[in-house]
């Protein structure tokens, strides 16, 4: 299993792009450290690969982008914002999943800002290591260069808890952060 998660990790791959294999345990087997959830995550947000970023997001999380774009859909009266962001009415949007909202509307986010888009993806990050912080968290540390001349590499902290059903997921994260703020952008 390690190798799995190794060649996935070395090739850019992202598990959901195994032709329908995963490996007996599952995204939980992928996920068994916070290391490999925070690698697999990092990797699909690089690949502007949102549902493939949502299968690594605590609930909690998923929840409070749910949440946001709900929020938002039904503050416009006109429903122009629901349906940029989901593709759907205000009343629809209730029945989508939270990953499939968070893919969604992320993905119309993103799309109506090519830079932010170029700047998530023209990035190269490695996992250092992780800290836990009691059974149910930790902190993975991990760094970040821009692809571009002259970069000076960043060490950030992501937070990641276990996951109801086994595996660790993403709390937060600097992505996040400015995932969460563009996203707030749109109703303006």
């Amino acid at each position: 299993m390690v190798l799995l998660i190794c060649g996935i990790l070395v090739a850019g791959i992202a598990p959901s792009s195994l032709r329908g294999q995963t490996p007996a345990g599952g995204l939980a087997e992928l996920t068994a450290t916070p290391d490999s959830a925070a690698a697999l995550f990092l990797r699909s947000v690089r690949a502007i690969r949102w549902s493939a970023a949502a299968q690594f997001l605590h609930p909690e999380t998923l929840d409070r982008f749910f949440t946001t774009t709900r929020m938002m859909a039904a503050a416009d009266t006109t429903g122009e914002v629901g349906r940029y962001l989901t593709d759907t009415d205000s009343m629809a949007l209730l029945e989508l999943s939270h990953r499939e909202v968070f893919a969604r509307s992320l993905g119309a986010t993103i799309d109506g800002m090519p830079g932010l888009m170029h700047a998530l993806y023209d990035r190269d990050d490695e996992v250092l290591g992780h800290v836990p912080d009691g059974q149910e968290t930790a902190h993975v540390v991990y760094r970040t260069t821009a692809r571009i001349s002259g970069a000076v590499p960043e060490v950030k902290v992501m937070q990641l808890g276990r996951a109801d059903g086994g595996g660790w997921r993403v709390l937060w994260s600097d992505e996040l952060e400015v995932l969460d703020a563009a996203l707030r952008g749109v109703g303006r």
